[in-house]
């Protein structure tokens, strides 16, 4: 995300990016809607002006322009993603907002100059304040640009002012991680793989008396590079005391970060440099290799392996020298009241919800899968691609998944996995008749892919691609929700098991699933792996673990697996992760709640565990994945947990208290 701003904000208002951080010169705002408004006048002030704010909206799934009437309220037009001009409904917005109407053919051409550089350069985010007039003035204006939009726009990138971003951010961007420096001089250094995972391991230390000196998230996947360029960052924080290296595997082997710690520290021991001690917990897919190389490595001191993580939270606080506090008890449910929550408004009976039942699977059911290596140019790239997909979808075939076939471009008439490949969806589709669809194609890619398989009428979709561009992520929500046929989860999503019916769709490590009594749902994909790896070690196993992805529009919201798990007869007690930014946890609530309201008298509950990942993050930050970040005081962590417990909901204080409080809800209805 690039934040170009006037010289007047001050730093700590500035937004963030998921790789890097830009802010721009006072006048490149400008300069960027000039592009489509060149007679546009950029003032200190305009008087009478009318502040506009072009969103992505989270809560109605398509992007908007909203102003305030003269009474203050908000007055929102909504627009049209595949469009770049302004809908029929312009007229009866510009009434309400008290345009006059001799000024309103300026102000409209206004309008639709900035939506056209909204569209033409990926932008989030455009804040400005608009005076009506034959003359168009503007003040304070504020961009906020898609990072994931970079790769088709990189001349934005020359617009940021680097002086004002810190130096290991930079040095973190160079090496492609989501890195933030604490601005409040946290001793204690995190490094993981996967945003829920980083943002919880925050929120472990500091619900453990510690202070973080940073998030950072490697991105999707550890290489070599990548583990030495975490490393090269948090060795480069002189603040730092003590660093905690916590990940959950799915994509990541866990032995390449272990490897790669050794090596990195060995090397530093031997060059006679002073290292922190170092607290290391690695779960999921090659966590035994992972656990001999450390254990081997006998000869590096200042290693300690910890596989629960809040006693490895509580070590590595304690090894940085602050006073631990009491573990806080969790929230428990309260008695639940209709009148205790202000209503949120979403979508409960559209076109799109009627397919939730599209999530029902039964073993056997056909899947085809998209992409073996598609649509990647790099060589490299291409082949990594082709082996992630041969891996998982062979691990999904070995578990029982129907594989049928796939499809790809210039690769009809081959074979992937013994299955036929066929070079298009419908040729595909006409062949194997699947009823899913599992993804594996990169993000530039995985937009038209998704919009191929909803034309195609396809029941269920699963995509996995990080980094899909936010204007693609909307496309896709526009195709989706004028039909009535498909059901999408994803993208840059894990997948989905159903452990009882032997259905793998995903990158997810296999070996922590276990069929059971849990369902569960989680916006983090590493935090649905640790999650399942709790619940099978308590032997309360998994009914259906959703991994709904991290993006900001998905498509799956949160509250529709909460009823997908309500009516499922296999799941008896329900596992919610949510985080921050958007409304998706709101939106379960106010299901739960109905739910409640519902229940015939005298039938127990499904009860809710749930758990909010963001407790330490910060306003306008983005924590890994582009739908972690919250810019209202009420997406923040805490109203959301606080919303949870007033819907009913078993708080959880960390992610680590997760795996008890469900095998207590489990012992409570006498399971």
């Amino acid at each position: 995300m690039i934040h170009i701003a006037r010289a007047r904000l001050a730093p700590s208002t500035v937004g963030a990016t998921l790789r890097r951080r830009l802010h721009v010169n006072p006048n490149g705002a400008v300069e960027l809607l000039k592009q489509q408004l060149p007679d546009l006048v950029d003032k200190d002030a305009v008087a009478s002006g009318i502040e506009l704010r072009f969103t992505a909206s989270r809560q109605f799934n398509v992007p908007i322009v909203e102003g305030k009437a003269q009474d203050g309220s908000a007055v929102v037009l909504k627009l049209d993603i595949t469009k770049d001009s302004l809908p029929s409904e312009t007229r009866g917005w510009l009434s309400k907002l008290g345009i006059p109407q001799e000024s309103r053919n300026d102000f409209t051409a206004t309008v639709e100059g900035i939506w056209k550089a909204w569209l033409e350069n990926d932008l989030l985010r455009v804040i400005t304040t608009v005076q009506p007039g034959e003359q168009t003035n503007i003040s304070g204006t504020e961009i906020f640009a898609d990072d994931f939009g970079l790769k088709k726009h990189p001349e934005l990138g020359s617009l940021g002012n680097d002086n004002l971003v810190h130096p290991l951010e930079q040095k973190a961007a160079e090496g492609g991680l989501f890195y933030h420096k604490s601005r409040e001089r946290g001793n204690i250094g995190c490094f993981g793989y996967g945003a829920g995972v980083a943002m919880s391991t925050m929120d472990a230390l500091a619900a453990a008396g510690g202070k973080p000196a940073n998030f950072m998230d490697g991105g999707g996947g550890a290489t070599e590079a990548n583990v030495r360029a975490a490393m090269d960052v948090l060795l480069s924080d002189p603040d730092i005391e003590v660093i905690f290296i916590n990940s959950f595997g799915g994509i990541t082997r866990m032995d390449m970060i272990a490897n790669g710690v050794v090596e990195i520290i060995r090397k530093r021991h031997e060059e006679g440099k002073a290292t922190p001690r170092l607290v290391i917990r690695l779960r999921g897919t090659g966590e035994e290799e992972a656990r001999k190389i450390l254990a081997d490595a006998s000869d590096v001191e200042g290693l300690e392996y910890i596989p629960d993580l809040k006693r490895a939270a509580a070590e590595a606080v304690r090894l940085s020298g602050a006073q631990p506090v009491a573990p806080s008890a969790p929230a428990a449910a309260s008695s639940f009241s209709s009148a205790a929550a202000s209503p949120v408004v979403f979508s409960r009976d559209g076109q799109y919800e009627a397919t939730l039942s599209n999530l029902q699977v039964k073993e056997g059911d056909p899947v085809m899968v998209l992409g073996v290596g598609k649509a990647v140019s790099s060589k490299v790239a291409r082949q990594f691609a082709e082996a992630q997909s041969q891996f998982h979808n062979k691990v999904a075939q070995d578990y029982g998944t129907n594989i049928v076939g796939s499809c790809a471009p210039n690769k009809g008439g081959q074979t992937f996995l013994d299955r036929p490949v066929f070079g298009g969806v419908r040729e595909g589709v006409e062949k194997l008749k699947p009823r899913i669809a599992s993804v594996f194609v990169p993000p530039q890619a995985a937009a038209d892919s998704i919009i191929e398989c909803i034309e195609a009428e396809i029941p269920l979709v699963v995509a996995y691609a990080e980094g899909v561009p936010t204007k693609d992520q909307l496309r896709v929500q526009r195709a989706l929700r004028s039909q009535t046929k498909t059901r999408v989860i994803g993208a840059n999503c894990p997948g989905v098991i159903f452990p009882h019916h032997k259905v793998k769709l995903g990158i997810q490590p296999l070996g922590v699933h276990s069929p059971g009594y849990i369902g569960l749902a989680s916006r983090s994909g590493t935090i649905s792996y640790e999650l399942a790896a709790q619940t099978s070690a308590l032997g309360l196993g998994q009914s259906v673990v959703l991994g709904l992805g991290g993006d900001p529009f998905p498509g799956t919201r949160t509250w529709e697996a909460l009823q997908f798990m309500l009516d499922d007869p296999l799941t008896k007690v329900i596992c919610l992760v949510g985080e921050v930014g958007g409304q998706m946890e709101e939106e379960a609530a106010a299901v739960y709640e109905q739910y409640l309201r519902c229940l015939p008298s005298g039938q127990k509950p499904k009860p809710v565990v749930g758990f909010i990942a963001g407790q330490s993050t910060k306003r306008g930050l983005v924590y890994g994945h582009a739908g972690a970040v919250w810019w209202e005081d009420q997406e923040a962590a805490g109203p959301k947990k606080q919303r949870w417990t007033d819907a009913g909901f078993v708080m959880a204080p960390t992610l680590g208290d997760l795996g008890g409080l469900l095998e207590q809800e489990v012992a409570k209805m006498g399971l």
